[in-house]
């Protein structure tokens, strides 16, 4: 195979041969009067004809231009990848806030945990150990996970989660991945304490497509409990509804500035004027959707869910719970102290839906601001941000609008314009009256005080298959090589319509017979490298709201998004296939649809769920299985050696005791705050 590369520059033209096929590569240059010269480069050694000095010059002009033209290529190579390993302990420690002291499970003994730091197409290995009785699985948040289902750590649909003493080995490479990602736990609700960041940055040798930050600043937004958080959810569902709100919003794991018994604590980033900082947001919450913004200084968002986006400045960002956002400040303000801030988005009615109403905060302060040492803390003025109301729906439609995606060298755009799957999904709430609200006599904080509210989609409330001896994603990988016998173990029945057709968001409801749920583990089969579009329908059974949807394995492309009801015949004309923003996580417009389109080229058994937890926990979500391609690259991974067993099986009915070494490669047990921001 034969390679020619043209580059032009003023009169000059340097024409460069490649040759696949021989060891040896020849180059003329030519210029004007300037003589012919030829000289040849061995693999194993070089030698010049000529006078040395100019044969110097002509072959570092011809690295500098084959860097400047094929540089990307180059380094997509091996020799640019690194490996990266983390040991992740997942234990207790104990915590304070709020001049409360419990027990928490984290990881490494880290609220949040460590920070994974990595390259684009990296190969990273995690290798997760459990030393807590509760079982416990991770998930890496916005990884793609291309062949490698199997670390995607969902409990019983990837993976059996790891009991106590047990270890895994999550192993992944992060393909054409850069950006903000995050993991966090994904069973019961142990994500509020066992979560952390993944920072990609671009290939080695490489920049980003925008201004070089000074720095880069990682926030967590989350959120903290007085209570065992697993407590919480269990009271929850014993009163079949409502459940007990956290106790404050943390920025990196502290409440801030506005909170009693919290200031000391409080997360303090410095700045230099002048300085252009990058912020990379993630949004951990469980249950709320957060306003994020500093005050008197504008965000220029540039990625979205770790994909480019054409940038956009705003003062204030909205992020779902599961989201990540990556924004540029610029520090261009008279010297003194800014509060940043995360305060709740939330559209039900508070009665119904209560939400922490005092926003987290953390101080951004000017290196240079002398008069703080002059003055007394009690003259210092801090700058608070203001921030639209909690249920500011125009405000989040407006942001929205704001998200275009953008074809660069660095991410190419390849939306779906025709559709080989049709999936149309009525997500929301629904009722239970076969299950009892155990130990009180009836569902009190359920419906009309005794109907248990579940989530549904397709009228279907999802039900983990937590008595199986193996995973969803083991059966599916068995059922496709040959093994007959589990094919009965899969129900691949999932309606692709919803089963009853009504006026979903219109203010005449279902009658209340029609409100009830069916409980069921079933999947949506889809068959490799085809183009699917899902719609996702909002419905008004029990009361509206805006549900973050999120895959496994995939981003989408929010080609349109509307109020009211989804029109097959109408809605397709309003769809962006140009530029539509490129998503793991986005919300359902709380009395509207979203459509969403990706190409099913990752073969495994994907979760797709809300991301409100306590929806989760009401089995809002649904399972797609992605059939394996033929070709090379288009079949899972073999399952990895050190898979766990269920632990209704044999294979776990005796535990071993540990062996955990906690020594962590790459500095990585040190939280990401106290790399980049100084307290």
């Amino acid at each position: 195979m034969r390679v020619f590369i043209c580059f032009e520059l003023l009169p000059r033209v340097i024409i460069l041969k490649l040759s696949a096929g021989n060891r040896t590569r020849q180059s003329k240059f030519s210029s004007g009067s300037c003589d012919t010269m030829k000289f040849s480069i061995h693999l194993n050694g070089m030698y010049f004809a000529g006078g040395i000095y100019r044969q110097l010059f002509v072959l570092l002009f011809l690295v500098f231009c084959i860097h400047l033209s094929t540089n990307r290529v180059v380094r997509a190579g091996t020799s640019g990848i690194t490996t990266r390993r983390y040991n992740f302990v997942v234990n207790y420690a104990t915590f304070t806030r709020l001049n409360h002291t419990k027990r928490m499970i984290v990881v490494n003994g880290q609220f949040p945990g460590p920070a994974i730091r990595a390259n684009e197409d990296d190969i990273v290995i995690v290798n997760v150990t459990n030393l807590v009785a509760a079982p416990v699985t991770i998930h890496w948040h916005g990884v793609k996970q291309i062949r490698t289902c199997w670390a995607d750590g969902v409990p019983y649909i990837t993976m059996c989660p790891l009991q106590q003493n047990q270890s895994f080995s999550h192993r992944f490479q992060l393909l054409n991945q850069t950006g903000t990602m995050w993991y966090h736990a994904h069973i019961s609700w142990l994500r509020a304490s066992v979560h952390g960041p993944i920072v990609l940055r671009p290939r080695k040798f490489e920049s980003f497509p925008f201004t070089s930050p000074k720095r880069e600043i990682t926030i967590m937004i989350g959120e903290w409990w007085n209570n065992d958080v697993e407590d919480v959810l269990a009271y929850a569902l014993a009163r079949g509804g409502r459940y007990n709100i956290s106790d404050a919003i943390t920025l990196n794991g502290q409440p801030g500035f506005l909170y009693n018994h919290s200031s000391k604590d409080a997360l303090k980033v410095k700045v230099t004027h002048g300085e252009t900082y990058l912020l990379r947001v993630v949004n951990a919450c469980l249950n709320f959707g957060m306003f994020f913004g500093v005050a008197n200084h504008s965000l220029k968002v540039v990625q979205l869910d770790s994909a480019y986006v054409k940038p956009f400045t705003v003062n204030t960002v909205l992020i779902a719970p599961g989201q990540t956002l990556d924004a540029l400040l610029t520090a261009n303000r008279a010297s003194g102290r800014y509060y940043m801030a995360a305060s709740p988005y939330s559209v039900p009615d508070p009665q119904y839906v209560p939400f922490p109403e005092i926003p987290a905060t953390a101080r951004m302060e000017y290196e240079e601001s002398s008069y703080e040492i002059e003055r007394s803390s009690s003259e210092i003025v801090t700058y608070m941000p203001t921030f639209p109301s909690p249920n500011d729906s125009n405000y989040r439609h407006k942001f929205d609008d704001l998200q275009k995606s953008i074809n660069t060298t660095y991410q190419t755009l390849d939306v779906p314009e025709t559709v080989d799957k049709h999936l149309f999904f009525t997500v929301g709430y629904g009722l239970d009256k076969s299950s009892s609200c155990h130990p009180f006599k009836t569902c009190v904080d359920g419906y009309d005080g005794q109907y248990r509210v579940v989530g549904s989609v397709n009228n279907i409330s999802f039900v983990t298959p937590n008595t199986t001896s193996k995973s969803l994603l083991e059966i599916a990988y068995l059922r496709d090589h040959g093994n007959a016998s589990v094919t009965s173990a899969l129900d691949l029945d999932f309606p692709s319509q919803p089963t009853m057709t009504f006026n979903y968001t219109g203010s005449t409801r279902l009658p209340l017979s029609q409100w009830f749920s069916k409980h069921a583990t079933k999947l949506s089969v889809i068959n490799y490298n085809a183009s699917v579009q899902i719609i996702l329908q909002n419905t008004n059974i029990v009361q509206f709201e805006t549900h973050p949807f999120h895959l496994h394995g995939y981003s989408f492309y929010i080609v349109g998004r509307g109020n009211g009801n989804y029109d097959p015949d109408s809605s397709p004309a309003t769809f962006n296939l140009v530029d539509p923003p490129l998503r793991n996580t986005f919300g359902v417009p709380h009395r509207g649809w979203l459509a969403l389109r990706f190409r099913a080229d990752n073969p495994g058994v994907w979760l797709f769920h809300c991301h409100f937890e306590i929806h989760t926990s009401w089995g809002m979500e649904t399972v797609l299985y992605v059939k394996e391609g033929t070709g090379t690259n288009q079949t899972l991974e073999a399952p990895p050696s050190d898979l766990p067993a269920c632990a209704s099986s044999e294979n776990t009915s005796k535990k071993k005791e540990p062996t955990v070494s906690i020594t962590i490669s790459e500095d990585i047990t040190k939280p990401e705050i106290s790399k980049e921001v100084p307290h």
